[in-house]
């Protein structure tokens, strides 16, 4: 089968490897994403997939027992990294460019495949979250936008997992108790699940120790985590701003849309 290649594919190969997520234990959180996107889609396969140079790993996944990945080439999701958008192939049966897929003529017989691109900055797009069926369908533009959302919410993730990583690394270099310089966020919006979430992280916070810190009670703190900064007062919001800061978090501005993470210069 065809291996498809973006253009910046050494770049992408570059951040997958920054990442270090390949070998790293399988996070709970994204078996959980792959469950509510089963249930939602009502489909028997779901899966967080991240591709290599030649190989597709499965990282999390509902359905698939007893498959670690596939080779790149045959996999639907490097047709998924080769676009911004929610990737839908309704039959791969009547689809020239996958009616031959050795998961299309064998198990597990995909028919419907839809991937939402896991975008960590623009254009680098490391694997995705994507549905699978064993019978052809749609999929509604509802449809599409939630399974955004989702890939959303994976990418939150592996930026925490980021985080979590060097501020391990960090603390071996340097154990001392605070920080020696701001780490810096960069922020385009009000405060997010995964920002806190982040924070956290690079503290070594439990949300206990957030809640004494800052005098939010560890119930807004956790609806913040799991909603996001809209769902609770603004005085919260900012309270948990003041606890990070204060521990030398940094929140900056960044460019319209972009949500990102990472180490200042001085901790590098």
């Amino acid at each position: 089968m065809l291996t498809l290649t973006p253009p910046n594919e050494f770049e992408r190969l570059a951040a997958l490897q920054r990442l270090s997520i390949l070998d790293a234990p399988v996070s709970p959180f994204l078996d959980r994403i792959c469950r509510v996107a089963q249930q939602i889609f009502k489909v028997p396969i779901s899966a967080v997939t991240f591709l290599d140079a030649t190989q597709q790993f499965f990282k999390a996944h509902v359905g698939l027992d007893g498959i670690a990945g596939t080779a790149r080439s045959d996999s639907f999701c490097q047709y998924t990294i080769m676009h911004d958008e929610v990737f839908v192939i309704s039959d791969a049966r009547a689809d020239r460019a996958f009616a031959a897929n050795p998961y299309v003529t064998g198990d597990p017989h995909i028919r419907f495949y839809a991937g939402v691109p896991l975008t960590t900055e623009p254009g680098i797009r490391l694997g995705s979250l994507c549905v699978i069926d064993t019978r052809p369908r749609e999929f509604s533009l509802e449809e599409t936008a939630i399974l955004a959302g989702l890939g959303r919410l994976v990418v939150d993730e592996l930026w925490l997992h980021h985080l979590e990583q060097a501020g391990r690394a960090q603390t071996a270099l340097d154990p001392a108790p605070k920080l020696r310089a701001p780490l810096a966020f960069n922020l385009a919006a009000p405060l997010t699940s995964s920002q806190v979430r982040a924070g956290r992280a690079l503290l070594n916070w439990s949300v206990r120790e957030l809640s004494e810190a800052s005098g939010v009670s560890a119930t807004t703190i956790k609806r913040i985590e799991a909603n996001g900064s809209g769902s609770v007062r603004r005085s919260n919001v900012d309270a948990i701003r003041r606890a990070l800061e204060e521990q030398g978090i940094d929140f900056t501005a960044s460019a319209p849309g972009r949500v990102g993470a990472s180490i200042g210069p001085e901790l590098q």
